[in-house]
């Protein structure tokens, strides 16, 4: 376990005795997920019940070592003195700000049920996102003792030529704030981007929105007024790469401005375009990211084909060898101490070093062989699953879902059959209980499921239905209650969107915040401001599309990878 210091003394938003998670006893139950709150939708059709069907297992993940080392998942930053006031409302370090917490959940804690919902007669298809945007508390600012809220794309029918509604839902009750209207045409199928690109200390939403036929990158306020939209660059790209594509944001030169990441383009904060590189095997679901690959202080963009230096210029290029459209994830998967880039694509699962040189690749371990995009192409997940200190890492094909215990596809640790023959979904992890074994989540086709992370028993089985372009499950305090939830979207048969949530708020604190589909923890705080030099991921908690839990009782720093 990390160190923590002791003796802090906390400001703003005082802990509720009421809301402490050792108050209440309970005992293991099958849960049957009910209607919590239904959201409230002012311009969309959003309202319903949202009853869905689920099962769980009767012990969860019950069993809690109090002796055990919980490992590298603490968020927040350590300062040098002690008893120094720390307040709670605004981001402490570089990372995340101070929260409520426990350092594990009581015994038999895994009780999930649906705590609301929101959209009964819409649809998703993209990853739900999480930040602070509004001012809940009155105070006259928006910051972390306001409820978090989560932002939504979705509409009564989505298609890849229809709009979307952006829905900014409280993250309490489900209940609209507002949302941005259809007439902004903002894309059904790309994946927004929460942050704060203009130094005003508050997110926007960047946005793709659909511009007579194409694709471009359109920019909100945190209150859903429009602040630019994109209407000249790369009219002549290739569309259906952008369709489906994902925004991220980053300070890729370390020089205080925000960079926008789309696919193959880096825009600046205005949104206009700095450079472009060539799309070789376009395709749906890119996720591009920056990181710092060669430890020179500013990121390169890595994509599922090549990475390039923060100015344009190529750093590696992998195609022709990776032929077909991919997903780069970045995290420390071997012995030395530089990064690894694992690649999902349409050939199979790769893995790289950190210059761009194949380790072994590609491979199709679970017995499902490559072709066409959807088969292997979806976004991978790396997390201490089985509490050993080390990361593994998981993807699936069209027909397994598995998680691989060190740096060679033949080490599996479990897999497990999905339906997911007909797009890119994805997963992510988290130890809810903070026994030191986290939990594996995943959505396929007909459900989202929780796995244990050590075996892959089925924890919990929740209804959904989608044809899986490129959303996956997320974790976060959505609520500030200091115990983690968990969101799901859905197109058809449930909801549009399910908040999940232990029926007595026991699981460990997440953190506030999930900004981008290419999430990792230490590239965005919990404010949604982007450091000018992120701490490298990697060396810290070594996660990728994970959140982070805030844990200790008061400050606490992640121990070094094992």
């Amino acid at each position: 376990m990390g160190p923590s210091l002791g003796a802090l003394t906390l400001v703003g938003c005082p802990d509720d005795p009421g809301n402490d998670p050792f108050d209440v006893d309970t005992s293991p139950t099958v849960t049957v997920p009910t209607s919590g709150p239904t959201g409230d939708t002012s311009t969309g059709s959003g309202s319903g019940t949202g009853v869905g069907t689920a099962t769980a297992s009767a012990s969860g993940s019950a069993t809690v070592d109090d002796t055990a080392d919980d490992g590298f998942k603490f968020d927040v930053e350590v300062f040098d003195a002690p008893d120094i006031p720390i307040d709670e409302c605004h981001v402490n370090g570089d990372v995340s700000g101070v929260g409520p917490c426990e350092e594990f959940a009581p015994p038999d804690s895994f009780d999930p049920q649906v705590q609301w919902t929101f959209g009964a007669n819409e649809a998703s298809w993209v990853t739900p996102l999480v930040a602070n945007l509004t001012d809940d508390d009155g105070d006259g600012e928006v910051n972390l003792c306001d409820i978090p809220d989560v932002v939504l794309v979705a509409n009564t029918s989505v298609s890849y030529n229809t709009s979307c509604y952006v829905h900014v839902l409280d993250g309490a009750t489900g209940v609209e704030h507002f949302s941005i209207p259809l007439t902004e045409n903002v894309s059904c199928t790309g994946t927004p981007a929460l942050g704060d690109i203009d130094g005003d200390g508050l997110p926007e939403i960047v946005t793709l929105y659909r511009d007579n036929g194409y694709f471009r990158l359109k920019a909100f306020e945190h209150d859903g007024t429009l602040k630019w939209a994109n209407v000249t660059d790369n009219a002549a790209a290739d569309q259906f790469s952008r369709e489906s594509g994902s925004v991220a944001l980053h300070d890729l030169d370390a020089d205080g401005d925000v960079e926008i990441v789309f696919n193959h383009e880096v825009y600046d904060h205005n949104g206009v375009m700095l450079w472009s590189a060539p799309n070789p095997v376009p395709g749906e679901g890119e996720a591009s990211v920056g990181v710092d690959l060669d430890g020179d202080g500013d990121m390169e963009v890595v994509t599922g084909h090549a990475a390039y230096h923060h100015d344009g210029s190529v750093y590696y290029d992998r195609y022709p060898t990776v032929s077909s459209q991919a997903i780069p994830q970045i995290g420390n998967l071997d012995a030395d101490p530089q990064p690894e880039i694992f690649v999902t694509s349409g050939q199979g699962i790769w893995m790289l070093e950190h210059d761009g040189t194949t380790k072994w690749g590609p491979v199709t371990p679970t017995g499902v062989g490559a072709g066409a995009y959807t088969i292997w192409q979806r976004p991978g997940t790396i997390h201490d699953f089985d509490g050993d200190d080390v990361s593994e890492w998981a993807s699936s094909s069209q027909s397994y879902y598995a998680v691989y215990e060190g740096p060679n596809p033949a080490d599996v640790l479990w897999q497990v059959m999905v339906q997911d023959f007909s797009g890119a979904t994805g997963g992510t992890a988290f130890d809810f209980d903070g026994n030191g074994i986290a939990e594996a989540m995943y959505t396929d086709e007909v459900a989202f499921r929780i796995y244990d992370g050590q075996t892959g028993a089925v924890l919990l089985t929740i209804n959904r239905s989608s044809p899986t372009i490129v959303e996956y499950p997320v974790v976060a305090d959505i609520d500030n209650d200091g115990s983690a939830e968990i969101l799901v979207t859905s197109t058809s048969g449930q909801p549009a969107l399910q908040a999940i949530a232990d029926v007595q708020d026991r699981w460990i604190q997440a953190r506030r915040i999930w900004n981008q589909h290419a999430y990792y923890v230490t590239n965005v705080r919990e404010d949604g401001t982007i450091p000018q030099q992120p701490i490298n991921n990697w060396e810290t908690l070594n996660t990728y599309r994970t959140n982070a839990q805030i844990e200790g009782g008061g400050l606490c720093k992640p121990d070094p990878p094992g």
